[in-house]
């Protein structure tokens, strides 16, 4: 008989409870630690929830592999453009395609002719030059135009 008695009576009172925790403002009180003053404490007291949060470092992908002068010489257009991208610039002149590739302070004007056996045109010529238009190193400047990763 007595359980009858506890169970009416701790509705209510689990009712109150409820109430008196929902009626608050919504902020909490807590006590300053006497090192807070330079934020140590803080920080401390705060938890990792409350520090600055940290990016995880992505690993650096491995370098791409060189490209050497003479292995342009030979390239087709989707050669081209599987190495640097789309061209800046392209255009068709007097049976040559010209491509303009822009790098890192360099541009590449690439030459392509067809050859008598009816094959795709292949690079039969290019130059490199810097941002002022003048003459740069052709291997360096194909190693900084941005190539794609497969």
């Amino acid at each position: 008989m007595a359980g009858r008695r506890f169970r009416p009576l701790s509705i209510p009172l689990l009712l109150a409870v409820l109430l008196t925790a929902c009626a608050g403002d919504g902020q909490v009180a807590r006590t300053r630690l006497p090192a807070e003053a330079d934020g140590t404490a803080a920080a401390a007291v705060a938890g990792p929830a409350a520090a600055a949060p940290q990016e995880a470092a992505l690993p650096t992908p491995p370098a791409l592999p060189r490209i050497a002068v003479k292995e342009v010489l030979g390239f087709s257009r989707n050669d081209l453009v599987a190495a640097f991208g789309a061209p800046a610039f392209s255009r068709v002149d007097k049976g040559a395609e010209i491509l303009r590739f822009r790098g890192e302070g360099c541009v590449l004007d690439v030459f392509l002719y067809k050859d008598r056996a009816g094959g795709p045109a292949r690079v039969a010529h290019f130059e490199a030059r810097d941002a002022a238009g003048k003459a740069a190193d052709r291997e360096a400047c194909v190693n900084a135009t941005p190539r794609a990763r497969g």
